[in-house]
């Protein structure tokens, strides 16, 4: 496992993390499907994936708009990045995650509330995996960044820490 070496291969590397996401299926049909029993839907196909929900619903670009859907959103953004002093690489980078959820579409299917399934499944794609390039995420501490009548948003936090 080779450390993150300069700037320029932190968005190579957040893409890999995205390809780690559309992998999890529970996760894409959350944010994706507004019903009641999201986990029922079929899943996308790589081309759905790419058209209805890449920079939609799963934003490596962390800007989100003024809200006209019923769908939850998915944003990543990198706070900060330490370097090692002696060779200039990276060894600890921290990355948020926030978790934008239409207070009409908190209630699905199961016991469970949606911001929380998708929390959990962003929790089963990236806890203590190894992200090629860039070491082990580890984490999954969350806050209430903000509620309003129409928008619920919550943060979690991932580090990636040690390399192999």
């Amino acid at each position: 496992m080779e450390t993150v070496r300069d700037y320029g291969e932190l968005g190579i590397c957040l893409q890999r993390i995205v390809k780690r996401l559309f992998a999890n299926q529970n996760l894409i049909k959350l944010l994706y499907y507004t019903g009641k029993d999201p986990l029922s839907e079929p899943d996308l196909t790589e081309e759905e994936l790419q058209e209805l929900v890449y920079e939609k619903l799963v934003k490596i670009v962390p800007r989100v708009g003024p809200y006209e859907t019923a769908q939850s959103v998915l944003s990543m953004r990198v706070v900060r990045g330490r370097g090692i002093q002696e060779n200039n690489e990276f060894r600890d980078i921290v990355i948020h995650f926030e978790v934008f959820v239409p207070m009409t579409q908190w209630f699905i299917k199961d016991s469970n509330l949606r911001p929380f399934a998708i929390m959990s499944e962003l929790q089963k794609s990236l806890n203590n995996k190894i992200i090629n390039g860039m070491g082990r995420m580890q984490g999954g501490d969350f806050s209430l960044n903000f509620l309003t009548d129409e928008m619920s948003c919550y943060e979690i936090e991932y580090r990636i820490v040690n390399y192999e």
